[in-house]
């Protein structure tokens, strides 16, 4: 399990509270790949090496498939704590400017599938 705790979020990445207003801690896996998978390299400017290149090799005319699987599976593999992953598909919608991102993740707890959706 990972030693790192994070303020834990919503599916759609608000922060969850409690009924008392508090906010939540987890130490969920599956959040720390949401998190890396939604960073946008150079976005954040305390961390600009930090994040995947949407821009410069998904969101693009003919985006290599093949290589956005490998590389997402790097950078879900930069999570402490997964052990293997594979990208099962990646679908990309250049009208609507959104790639679609299916992957397994396999940690010593747990193995699990997620879908992740992200728009330029």
């Amino acid at each position: 399990m990972m030693d790192r705790l994070d303020i834990r979020l919503s599916r759609d990445g608000d922060i969850v509270l409690s009924d008392s207003g508090d906010i939540q801690i987890t130490n969920s896996i599956q959040q720390a790949i949401l998190i890396h998978l939604r960073w946008i390299f150079s976005e954040w400017r305390l961390g600009p090496d930090y994040g995947f290149p949407y821009f410069e090799d998904v969101f693009i005319k003919n985006p290599d498939i093949e290589r956005i699987k490998r590389d997402i599976r790097m950078e879900i593999m930069k999570v402490e704590g997964v052990r293997r992953a594979t990208v099962d598909s990646v679908t990309y919608d250049p009208a609507g400017r959104s790639a679609t991102f299916v992957y397994t993740a396999v940690t010593d707890e747990e193995t699990f599938k997620e879908e992740v959706t992200l728009y330029a």
